[in-house]
């Protein structure tokens, strides 16, 4: 078990969750560009037909097809082998302390793979990356547990050999509450010539 990395400035955390909640990130984008990055872009509520890859196109219609006229489905209906078109590329979360931060149940071995560590069991605030990127992906997730809503996001690393995006989906599971139990995740790295990334080591 990993402890939340105190590195993290917890403050932006909370504006950035509040801005992607608003659908407002101009001053997420300006962290990105500071350090070379490109975007993110988001969209909550993506159409199935806006995704390019093709695993997160499975996973909406999945997760739109489990929901049906309800607000969400449950999480007890996740079940990975009606997900076997996209598994190497789902991480699966829990919220943990109300929301604050975000345990990993799953970690896609191509998201492993191409990242170059296994994050399964450890918190999100312990994802080895820049502290940016880092605070932009909790933020997200504490969004889109907020507003019980699909949210799409795209972005850019500085430089890379193999990746040139990573488009995250993250789709939200109901608890026996009716509150976000769980977030499962379409986690796709696309390379320079528009193709999720395939490598699994």
């Amino acid at each position: 078990m990993t402890a939340p990395d105190a590195r993290l400035d917890w403050s932006r955390v909370e504006r950035w969750t509040a801005a992607i909640a608003a659908g407002e990130i101009t001053g997420v984008r300006e962290a990105f560009a500071a350090a070379g990055a490109r975007g993110p872009e988001l969209r909550w509520h993506p159409p199935v037909e806006s995704l390019l890859a093709p695993q997160n196109r499975f996973l909406l219609r999945y997760w739109s097809d489990l929901r049906g006229a309800r607000p969400l489905p449950h999480m007890r209906e996740i079940d990975a082998i009606e997900m076997r078109p996209a598994l190497g590329y789902v991480n699966l979360l829990e919220p943990v302390e109300d929301g604050r931060d975000f345990r990993y149940r799953v970690f896609g071995t191509v998201v492993a793979a191409v990242s170059g560590f296994d994050l399964t069991g450890q918190l999100a605030s312990g994802l080895k990356a820049s502290t940016y990127i880092v605070e932009f992906g909790l933020a997200a997730y504490r969004a889109a547990q907020r507003r019980a809503e699909p949210l799409f996001t795209e972005h850019g690393p500085p430089a890379a050999v193999l990746t040139s995006t990573w488009h995250r989906l993250v789709l939200p599971f109901g608890d026996d509450r009716g509150e976000v139990g769980r977030l499962l995740v379409g986690m796709v790295p696309m390379t320079h010539d528009g193709r999720p990334v395939a490598q699994r080591l």
